[in-house]
């Protein structure tokens, strides 16, 4: 009998340190619009449950941003980005190639790497926003 390898969370000087991060985008159901595009080193599905209920705006963009979000359905895709990869960067990337208002300054200045995931996140997210709004016809 294999034993299975448990994830360490590793919590220090009583708070957590993330060993991962990740890139995450909400799409609107209904209409297959991005709603919200974020970063973080939580696990994405704690960081979805905080946006929808945390009282503190910081934490919960979602809820203190989106109208009518309590009445509203969302699919939100995450994505692990690679070690090495600044989460940060990479998300002002992805924000600037999903919604288009990005200079080409800012791309000339992306690593290949960096170019090279946030072009398969936003291929990702196009096919996925297709989906839905193929569903929806």
């Amino acid at each position: 009998m294999n034993l299975p390898h448990p994830r360490v969370i590793a919590v220090r000087s009583g708070r957590i340190r993330p060993d991962r991060s990740w890139l995450y985008v909400w799409l609107d159901t209904a209409t297959a619009e991005i709603a919200h595009i974020g970063g973080t080193g939580f696990d994405p599905e704690l960081r979805a449950y905080l946006h929808l209920t945390s009282d503190d705006p910081t934490i919960g963009r979602v809820r203190a941003t989106l109208s009518r979000y309590d009445e509203r359905d969302f699919d939100v895709l995450a994505f692990e980005v690679a070690e090495g990869i600044d989460r940060q960067r990479a998300k002002d990337a992805l924000i600037s190639a999903l919604l288009e208002c990005g200079d080409g300054d800012e791309r000339e200045r992306q690593t290949g790497e960096l170019r090279h995931v946030v072009g398969q996140i936003v291929q990702a997210v196009s096919e996925y926003r297709s989906k839905l709004t193929t569903t929806r016809e």
